[in-house]
């Protein structure tokens, strides 16, 4: 299954896909980012630090602040208060990419019945608005974990911390794979079947994430001298387009076992028969 899996992800028309899926990544993580910061204004008042949002964000993005936080500083200080129209115009740009990958998992599950255009933009726009709070939520819920277990640890055991640390975030990785993966297009399977895409796509998800940060702690300062200004929308498309081939990766994995368990049952029901 793995390795179904991986040659389909290997695909020239998944890379494309994958590559799509990058460019309105682009497009909606200002969006995002600015709905995040005016729904997290609205609980907790005007005075939230836009950098701790941007933190909590890390947990999709990691290094955002890095590579994105002095544009969206511009962005937020030129745009001023979000008002109602400004607000419904954030969800709208936002949901694009949703709307990328309900198209993208119809096409891996074979979803014959398609629904009609406004129907699955209004889909993509309360996945959004679903989305962003529990999304917040899982971050922060990780940051006081985190926090509460290195204070509680005795000493000789906090060296132990980094582990529990890694498995608690791939747990949220794949909690979070697992609610797209089952709110977006799954045909007629079960989480039971959906379950071990969300965990392959998890566990590659932090692999990755480490090896990004790794990445960009060098890159920035280096492809300056060749991108310019641009260096960090560059390292942020690559982040995006690797995020997209593991979450095709985690849906092709979930079909293969899917039509495992499919094959499986068929003799069964000759036999009974």
């Amino acid at each position: 299954m793995l390795l179904s899996a991986a040659k389909e992800a290997l695909k020239p028309d998944t890379a494309i896909t994958a590559a799509a899926i990058a460019y309105f990544a682009l497009f909606s993580i200002f969006p995002i980012t600015l709905l995040s910061i005016s729904i997290a204004s609205f609980s907790f008042g005007p005075s939230i630090d836009r950098q701790l949002i941007i933190q909590r964000l890390e947990f999709i993005a990691p290094a955002l602040g890095q590579l994105l936080g002095q544009n969206i500083d511009e962005i937020i200080e030129a745009r001023g208060p979000v008002t109602s129209v400004a607000l419904v115009g954030l969800i709208w740009s936002a949901s694009t990419v949703f709307y990328t990958l309900t198209h993208a998992l119809q096409e891996i599950w074979g979803v014959k019945q398609r629904r009609a255009v406004w129907k699955r933009r209004g889909l993509a726009i309360v996945f959004v608005l679903i989305f962003v709070g529990p999304t917040l939520f899982l971050a922060s819920f990780a940051s006081s974990m985190l926090a509460h277990l290195r204070a509680s640890l005795p000493g000789p055991i906090i060296s132990m911390g980094g582990g529990m640390s890694l498995v608690l975030a791939i747990v949220l990785d794949v909690a979070l794979f697992m609610v797209l993966y089952m709110m977006l297009p799954h045909g007629v399977s079960t989480w039971h079947a959906i379950l071990p895409g969300a965990l392959g796509a998890g566990f590659l998800w932090e692999l990755a994430k480490k090896a990004f940060l790794s990445l960009v702690a060098t890159y920035i300062s280096v492809s300056n001298m060749v991108y310019g200004s641009v260096a960090a929308m560059i390292a942020f498309l690559v982040w995006a387009y690797l995020s997209g081939l593991i979450f095709l990766f985690g849906a092709y994995l979930s079909v293969a076992y899917f039509q495992r368990k499919q094959q499986q049952k068929e003799p069964l029901g000759e036999i009974g028969q």
